[in-house]
């Protein structure tokens, strides 16, 4: 590749290899360093004047023009015979990075005047191109061993993986070099787990872990990370008469003896719950709740663990009884998805608005002090998996279709009729049921997806089409049924009874 006088780059090569007409029509293009690229934007940032680019390039030629720019090498110049001869200034070039790139905040998947023609966007000008180092695909670095029954959800908390198969038993995980090593076990269910949610407690530095059954039952059970026990915290009674199919955890307060934890379960009826969870000092203040509602009564039982082959017990054998502070028919079938509603206002006090997702092909928005439905919209398709974005109440929803779906939720505070909110609809990529869907904790623009097909997928919004499609099952015919973001890793389960570690 060669830079002219006039700023314009015509690389011999297209992004597949094919020999480039040097006579072909070219587009001017500036190239800006995206915001969200924080770290080492020295290294990275290019002058903003415009250049001369092929009007067909496509992402990998943009890369590489940019790669040059930086006096980055490609590494596929350091196998070149020749290259060995060259001057040792040559060895002391960084390594190429592969770059993505967004036109009109959309990512750039086609041939560059295809992608501004299709935006209706006008070359006369130079085109705008923000360019930031690309996702690599994710690589796997561990599994655990083989448990005795399927992974059917999972969750990452304060640096532990915890999760809850078919056998009805929560695991914690932690790494132990390449294998994921079974940390606390303890048998919480007679029947499948289905839902599970956790939280850490700041004022008394335990882990709460709620988890819902086929059995009907909803327990949370507190970790302590100093003991490395895991024991039943509480049990929660009459709000719901069928199987608990999705659960929500929520934290607000500040301070010693103030923090507050709340919890919204939904079941395959329909049937929404929100209760107190007791804290760390829910024996001296157990009356505390949601909105001054007078109800969530508690009670403490005893109970022994009968449990023999478990690795934690109950504390004291003292167990609180939660009653629910409120509960409604929210939907008129299954709620397969529940969120908290994003909170801009203040970190420590507790969500107002609770998201819900079902098989009715309908999504709503409620108010939690007067439990009203304040956003009803409704869907094509029933809705298995529901994840909110890190930073909106923009959600995304997966269905039996193969398909992913993101919904705008947001409201006024006064609710509205859904009329002017619309779906967006994402490639259709997976080959089968869409059995989980999280969004990236870190990144408001990546979520990832699984599926009974036994991929691993990750998106990028900006786009309608996947980053990455991994396998994250050993077999065929294995289902990938659960997934959750870590510390620069996804982790993954399903039938195969294995969980893998994908670092990102």
């Amino acid at each position: 590749m060669s830079s002219s006088d006039e700023m314009s780059i015509d690389p011999t090569q297209d992004d597949d290899g094919i020999i480039i007409d040097k006579q072909q029509t070219k587009i001017r293009v500036s190239f800006l360093l995206s915001p969200s690229v924080r770290h080492n934007r020295h290294q990275l940032e290019l002058p903003s004047e415009p250049m001369a680019v092929p009007s067909n390039i496509r992402k990998r030629g943009l890369s590489a023009i940019v790669n040059h720019l930086l006096d980055r090498g490609d590494k596929d110049d350091d196998n070149d015979d020749d290259s060995a001869s060259d001057d040792d200034e040559d060895n002391e070039r960084l390594p190429s990075i592969p770059f993505d790139f967004l036109l009109n905040d959309k990512l750039l998947r086609l041939p560059l005047d295809s992608a501004a023609r299709n935006l209706g966007l006008s070359t006369e000008h130079a085109l705008e191109l923000q360019y930031f180092p690309a996702r690599l695909p994710p690589k796997k670095e561990g599994q655990s061993e083989q448990l005795p029954d399927w992974i059917m959800v999972m969750e990452y908390n304060n640096g532990r993986l915890w999760s809850g198969g078919a056998d009805g038993v929560i695991r914690t995980f932690e790494q132990e070099g390449e294998e994921l090593k079974s940390g606390c076990v303890i048998s919480a269910h007679t029947g499948p787990i289905k839902c599970v949610s956790s939280l850490t407690d700041a004022t008394s530095d335990l882990t709460y872990v709620a988890t819902g059954s086929m059995d009907q039952t909803l327990v949370t059970h507190a970790y302590n990370s100093k003991k490395d026990e895991l024991s039943l915290h509480a049990v929660y009674s009459g709000g719901h008469g069928n199987s608990i199919s999705s659960v929500a955890l929520a934290a607000g307060g500040s301070g010693a003896g103030d923090g507050k934890q709340i919890m919204a379960s939904g079941d395959w009826d329909g049937g929404l719950a929100i209760w107190n969870v007791p804290g760390s000092s829910s024996s001296k203040s157990s009356n505390d709740n949601v909105g001054g509602d007078a109800n969530g009564k508690k009670s403490s039982k005893k109970r022994k663990d009968n449990n023999s082959n478990s690795t934690s017990s109950t504390t004291e054998g003292t167990i609180q009884e939660v009653q629910p502070i409120q509960s409604v028919r929210a939907h008129s079938s299954n709620i397969s998805g529940l969120a908290w509603g994003y909170n801009s206002s203040s970190s420590s006090s507790l969500p107002s608005t609770l998201l819900t997702g079902s098989w009715d092909h309908g999504l709503k928005v409620y108010d939690v002090s007067r439990m009203d439905c304040i956003l009803a919209l409704n869907g094509s398709r029933v809705v298995t998996s529901l994840s909110r974005c890190s930073n909106s109440d923009v959600v995304a929803t997966g269905s039996p279709d193969c398909t992913v779906r993101l919904w705008d939720m947001r409201t006024n505070g006064e609710g509205g009729s859904g009329s002017q909110i619309a779906d967006k609809t994402l490639r259709q990529s997976h080959k089968s049921w869409v059995s989980a869907i999280q969004w990236s904790p870190t990144d408001p623009f990546v979520l990832a997806t699984t599926s009974h097909d036994g991929t691993l997928k990750v998106w990028d919004i900006r786009s309608s089409l996947p980053l990455h499609t991994v396998k994250a099952t050993a077999n065929k015919g294995d289902k990938s049924l659960c997934l959750a973001f870590g510390d620069g890793f996804i982790y993954s389960g399903g039938s195969d009874c294995v969980v893998k570690k994908f670092a990102l």
